[in-house]
């Protein structure tokens, strides 16, 4: 009877484990998933601004909203995140929100110059960020 027990134990104990990992992949996912959602506003709302189609007070408010959301981003997914992946990811998400700044910067002086190499600059980070999701097994 104790070797039964100490096997279902052991299968529970396992089972348990198995859903705990998942269950932390998953909110990774969504929290990377977040991210990818505040980049893409702050895309949007650079690409509206070049062309005329928002306020320039909307847009500086959208990018402070978002840098904001990038560092809750950041305190979050610094405690989640896998031990080998958090300091890349981390890093990734501080030069993610340096871009951010510097879009908000190109507001301030009305450059659409600094404004489209910012952007650039974004997407290149937003396809880190997917293929550092896809390299440790997340789908966004």
């Amino acid at each position: 009877m104790d070797g039964i027990r100490s096997a279902s134990l052991l299968l529970f104990l396992t089972i348990l484990s198995a859903c705990s990992s998942k269950s932390s992949s998953d909110e990774l996912a969504k929290e990377l998933q977040t991210v990818k959602s505040w980049t893409a506003t702050a895309h949007l709302v650079g690409d509206t601004w070049m062309r005329g189609d928002v306020p320039t007070s909307y847009a500086k408010q959208t990018l402070s909203k978002t840098q904001e959301e990038l560092q809750n981003e950041v305190d979050v997914l610094s405690q989640k995140a896998l031990a080998q992946n958090r300091t890349t990811l981390v890093v990734q998400l501080q030069r993610l929100q340096g871009t951010v700044q510097q879009m908000s910067k190109a507001l301030e002086h009305k450059d659409a110059r600094a404004m489209q190499r910012q952007i650039q600059q974004l997407s290149a980070q937003e396809e880190s960020i997917s293929n550092l999701a896809k390299t440790a097994g997340l789908h966004l």
